[in-house]
């Protein structure tokens, strides 16, 4: 994925998975399966878009309650 819109539709799918997963599996597996469907997004994210496309995870496990929010105090970002 290159693109920001490509990005942007990538994450916004992967944010109404989550309910999905959370609801299929155990909690001690949600986060595995979120990894592994996160991966398009991780592998090799251009470097301009790499710390966005990690905040916004990031921002979705911590809404999800999986994961601490962010101790900043920023907003999480949404799509475009």
């Amino acid at each position: 994925m290159e693109t920001r819109a490509d990005i942007d539709a990538a994450l916004e799918c992967l944010q109404r998975r989550l309910p999905e997963l959370m609801a299929e599996l155990e909690r001690d597996k949600v986060l595995e399966a979120f990894a592994a469907e996160a991966e398009p997004l991780t592998r090799a994210p251009p470097a301009e878009h790499e710390a966005y496309i990690h905040r916004r995870l990031n921002c979705m496990l911590a809404d999800a309650g999986l994961a601490p929010g962010e101790s900043e105090g920023e907003p999480c970002p949404t799509g475009l």
